[in-house]
C-alpha cells in the first residue's frame, strides 16, 4: 500500500524581534500554555468520569474478547456515543476554548487557541485509544509553537515579516535561490516557534507552503565526500524506475537493488553527549536531595504531594546545560538521518519497505533500543516523505504478509529465523539476513503479494558479489555518517 503524504513543505526562517517585541512573545506562549492546560483539565476530569461509567468499562471488556467484524462495530459505535456524550470530541474542545479566546483577546485570537485545542484533542485521543496513559501538563517555558489556520488571518507572513496583533516581526531571510522559488508558491500558514539555544530564547518562523520543495543548490547539495560513496555518484542521478528493496531493523538498514547493496547503522545518540547527559543528570539529583531533603522517604522515594521544591543556581545553569545537550543531540541525529535518507533514495525509482511496527515489537523487546536509541521508525518516515518530494514510488510491505525474513526462494518455503541469528545459508550460500530479506524485496511481483522467485534465482549469483562488497566496505565504515560535535556531519 502507497504511503500518502500531504504535499506540503516547510520552510524555516529566524525571526530578529526587538527586546520589547520579545516580552511580549514571552508573555503569549504563557498565555497559550495556560490555556492548554486549562483546557487539559476539562478533558480530563470528563475523561475519568467516563472512564469509570460501567458502559465504558464493557465495552472496553468486551472489545479485547470479541473478534467478530460486525459486533466490534457496534461496541466502537457505543464508545463514539459515550464521547460525544461526556463532550470529549474535538469540535466540543474547540469549544470550550471560545471563553479562553474572549478573556485573553487582547493576545490571542480564535485560529491559535483552537489549535490549541486541537492538541488537548489528540492528548484525549490518545488516552481513549490506549497509546498514553496518563495526562501531562506543560511545565513553565514548555509550549514551544504557537500556529494559525491559514495566512490570511491572525499569524501572517507578508513583505518579509511575521504579523500578529500589533507586532511586525522581521524575518532572516538569505535572498538564495531555494528561498526566492520556495516564497512563489503558495503559503497555507505561519507558524512562530520557540527553542532555547544556548542559553538564549530565539524565535522561528516556520511557513508551511502546498506543493513539492525546490530541488537544493550549493551549499545544499550533496556533498563531494557523499557523492564518493557508491550509489551516489552521477552514474545513479538516473535510476529510472530501478526497484529497491528496504529493510530496517532496530539497530541496521538493508537497501538493495539490481546494481548495488547497502547495509548501514542507522544513526544513533551521540555517545560523548549521552555520556556528558548522564553527569549532568547525576549531579542533578544529588542537588535536588541535598536542596529538598524534606520531600524525600527514607527509602529514597519522593513523598506524595511534595509542594514546592528549592532550587539552587548552580541547579538552574546545570539543567540549562541539560536542555541544550538534549537539543543538540536531537538536531545531529536528525541531520544524519535525513542525509542518510537522501543516500537511500538517490538508489532508484521503486522502493519496497517492509512495514515493521517498531512501537510493539519495542514493547515486546524493551531494551533493544537502549539509551543510543537509532529511531527505525523516524528514520523511515523521512524517507517517505523524501520518496514522496522527489516523486518516487513506495510502498509498505507488511511482514505479516511475504515474510521476507524467513523466506527461502531456492526451496520456496519459509523457515522461521530467530532473532538474534543475522546470517542464513541459502542454496549452500552464507548471506546476511537483512541484505537478503531487502534481496527478495526488490524482487516482489506486480501485485506485490509475493516473490518473483525467477527473477530471484537469476540476480541470486550478483546479489552475492555486491554482498560481499557491501559487507567489506562495512566492516571499514560500519557508520553512514558520524558527527564531529560541531554541528557538522561527514562521511
Amino acid at each position: 500500500m502507497n504511503q500518502a503524504f500531504g504535499q506540503y513543505f516547510v520552510l524555516v526562517l529566524p525571526l530578529r524581534p526587538e527586546p520589547w517585541q520579545q516580552r511580549i512573545l514571552e508573555k503569549r506562549f504563557e498565555i497559550g500554555r495556560q490555556v492548554y492546560n486549562a483546557l487539559l483539565g476539562k478533558a480530563e476530569k470528563r475523561f475519568r468520569q467516563m472512564a469509570q461509567t460501567r458502559a465504558w468499562r464493557s465495552c472496553k471488556e468486551q472489545l479485547l474478547e470479541e473478534a467478530d467484524p460486525a459486533e466490534r462495530r457496534k461496541l466502537l459505535q457505543e464508545m463514539d456515543a459515550l464521547i460525544r456524550q461526556y463532550r470529549l470530541g474535538k469540535y466540543e474542545i474547540c469549544r470550550d476554548a471560545t471563553a479562553y479566546r474572549r478573556h485573553f483577546a487582547e493576545h490571542m485570537d480564535s485560529p491559535v487557541v483552537q489549535n490549541l485545542a486541537a492538541e488537548v484533542w489528540q492528548a484525549v485521543d490518545a488516552m481513549i485509544r490506549g497509546r498514553a496513559s496518563k495526562f501531562r501538563e506543560k511545565a513553565p517555558g514548555e509550549l514551544r509553537s504557537l500556529s494559525g489556520k491559514t495566512n490570511r488571518s491572525s499569524i501572517r507572513f507578508r513583505n518579509g515579516s511575521v504579523s500578529w496583533k500589533g507586532l511586525e516581526l522581521p524575518a532572516g531571510l538569505k535572498g538564495n535561490q531555494y528561498e526566492q522559488e520556495a516564497l512563489g508558491k503558495e503559503l497555507r500558514f505561519c507558524r512562530i516557534k520557540r527553542e532555547n539555544i544556548r542559553g538564549k530564547e530565539r524565535y522561528f518562523a516556520e511557513l508551511v507552503f502546498k506543493g513539492t520543495p525546490p530541488g537544493k543548490t550549493g551549499r545544499q547539495a550533496i556533498s563531494k565526500e557523499q557523492e564518493d560513496l557508491p550509489g551516489n555518484g552521477p552514474e545513479n542521478a538516473a535510476s529510472g524506475q530501478r526497484p529497491v528493496g528496504v529493510k530496517a531493523g532496530f539497530w541496521k538498514l538493508a537497501a538493495v537493488n539490481s546494481q548495488e547493496a547497502l547495509l548501514v547503522n542507522l544513526p544513533i545518540k551521540d555517545p560523548k553527549l549521552e555520556s556528558r547527559k548522564r553527569e549532568i543528570s547525576r549531579y542533578l539529583e544529588r542537588s535536588r536531595r541535598r536542596m529538598n531533603p524534606d520531600k524525600y522517604l527514607a527509602d529514597g522515594r519522593i513523598q506524595e504531594g511534595s509542594g514546592l521544591w528549592k532550587f539552587s543556581r548552580k541547579y538552574q545553569k546545570a539543567r540549562l546545560a541539560y536542555r541544550e545537550l538534549c537539543r543538540k543531540q536531537r538536531v545531529l541525529q536528525r541531520e544524519q538521518q535525513f542525509l542518510l535518507a537522501r543516500r537511500v533514495a538517490s538508489m532508484g525509482g521503486r522502493f519496497y519497505i517492509e512495514g515493521t511496527d517498531f512501537l510493539k515489537l519495542g514493547k515486546r523487546k524493551p531494551n533493544s533500543l537502549g539509551m543510543q536509541g537509532s529511531s527505525p521508525g523516524t528514520f523511515l518516515r523521512i524517507l517517505m516523505q523524501k520518496l514522496w518530494q522527489q516523486k518516487k514510488e513506495a510502498a509498505w510491505i507488511q511482514p505479516f504478509v511475504l515474510k521476507a525474513s524467513g523466506f527461502n526462494h531456492h526451496t520456496g518455503t519459509y523457515q522461521k529465523m530467530p532473532q538474534r541469528k543475522s546470517w542464513r545459508v541459502i542454496d549452500g550460500q552464507k548471506v546476511d539476513k537483512k541484505l537478503y530479506s531487502a534481496f527478495l524485496l526488490s524482487n516482489v511481483t506486480e501485485s506485490q503479494e509475493a516473490f518473483d522467485l525467477e527473477k530471484c534465482g537469476e540476480r541470486f549469483p550478483a546479489f552475492l558479489k555486491l554482498q560481499e562488497e557491501c559487507l567489506e566496505r562495512h566492516k571499514r565504515e560500519p557508520q553512514f555518517l558520524h558527527s564531529d560535535h560541531s554541528g557538522r556531519c561527514t562521511a
